[in-house]
Formats: structure tokens, C-alpha cells, sequence
């Protein structure tokens, strides 16, 4: 009778372990995007201040912006990848691993260029970082943007690896998109955090995108 009872108790604390560490991979998604929030919020700030302060007339005296190609091309591979991982995260929902791990090697490859493309951005702007209002916010945002970008890619990443080295363990189970083990619930957990994630930083690349590229 002890056995027994020791043995669910044991259980039970095995499963209040696992939903604490389901409960923090939510609230630790969640709070990224309060992060990345207030980071781009305070840019977003700064430009609309210095905008509409003009002081000087130096917002943007010579009309000089960053290329409207390559920011185009940066943003629509954020978005692109935000909408690729959308995608195969419904798929692998349906048991279907392998398309999941082809679209997340996709999306994972179009973030690491766009954030290697605005490193190389960073290399041929057209005005020096102190020339106006426009140029202090679009140099000070920037490296901030390719920063979180890779470092999201490489969220990315270890999901992705994640999801080969347990491909094995999982797939008797039906595959990680649908297994009962505690493991590919913790996965599948990380990965609609992230999805989430990146869905709503591909807004903010939408905002950013418009303000420097587009808004005269």
C-alpha cells in the first residue's frame, strides 16, 4: 500500500513539474514580446519625436534614406518566414514532421539573410550616423533589428534540432507534433511560443519597414 502510494505521489509530482515548465515557456514568450515592445517602442518614440521636433529643419534635410530595395527585401523575407513557420507549425500539428522541419529550414534560412542582409545595409548607408535626425534613429535601429532577428533565427534553430534528435523517440508516439511524451509537449510548447513570437515581430517589421523606407 506505501509502494503504491509512494508511486503516485511520485507521478504527481512528475506531472506539477512538467505544467510549471509548459506554464513557464508561455509566460517567457509572452514576456519576449514585451521586451522586443519596449525596445522597438522606444525607437518608435524617438522617431516620431526628433519627426516631428524637426528642430533645425535637420530631420532630413538632404532627403537621404537607406535603400527602399534592400529594406524591402528584408522585411518581406521576415514576413515570409513568420508566414512559413505559421504553416508548418499547422502541419506538424497533423503529425507531419518532415514538412515541418523543411519549412522551418526555409524560414530559418530567409531570417539569417535578412539579418545578414541589414548587417550589410549597415555598410553602405549613404549618410554618416550623426548627418540628421533620420540617420541617428535609422543607425541606432539597425544593428538593434539585425540583433534580434538572428538571435531569433537561432531559437529557431534549436527547435529545429530539437525536432531531429527526438524524431526517433517521438515517432512511435505518432510524431512530435502530436505525441503524448512530456518532451514533445515541452516542444511543441517552445514552438507556439516562438511561433507567436515571430508572427508579431514580423508586425513590427511591417511598422519599421514603412517609417524608414516608405514616409517622407
Amino acid at each position: 500500500m506505501s509502494n503504491a502510494v509512494d508511486d503516485q505521489t511520485t507521478v504527481d509530482e512528475e506531472q506539477y513539474y512538467h505544467d510549471a515548465q509548459l506554464g513557464a515557456i508561455w509566460s517567457a514568450s509572452r514576456t519576449l514580446i514585451a521586451v522586443i515592445s519596449t525596445l522597438f517602442g522606444g525607437l518608435l518614440f524617438a522617431y516620431f519625436y526628433l519627426r516631428s521636433l524637426n528642430s533645425h529643419g535637420l530631420w532630413d534635410p538632404n532627403n537621404l534614406k537607406a535603400s527602399f530595395l534592400m529594406g524591402t527585401v528584408i522585411t518581406v523575407f521576415v514576413v515570409a518566414s513568420a508566414v512559413i513557420v505559421q504553416v508548418a507549425n499547422r502541419r506538424l500539428r497533423k503529425g507531419l514532421t518532415f514538412d515541418w522541419q523543411v519549412g522551418s529550414g526555409v524560414a530559418l534560412g530567409l531570417g539569417v539573410l535578412a539579418g545578414l542582409f541589414q548587417i550589410w545595409e549597415m555598410t553602405r548607408l549613404p549618410f554618416l550616423p550623426g548627418q540628421s535626425g533620420y540617420a541617428g534613429i535609422y543607425v541606432a535601429s539597425g544593428p538593434v533589428y539585425a540583433i534580434v532577428v538572428l538571435g531569433s533565427m537561432y531559437w529557431l534553430e534549436t527547435l529545429l534540432a530539437r525536432s531531429i534528435r527526438s524524431r526517433k523517440a517521438a515517432m512511435q508516439d505518432g510524431g512530435i507534433g502530436v505525441s503524448k511524451q512530456p518532451s514533445a509537449e515541452n516542444f511543441r510548447a517552445s514552438l507556439d511560443g516562438f511561433t507567436v513570437y515571430w508572427t508579431y515581430f514580423s508586425a513590427i517589421s511591417i511598422v519599421l519597414w514603412y517609417l524608414l523606407y516608405v514616409l517622407k
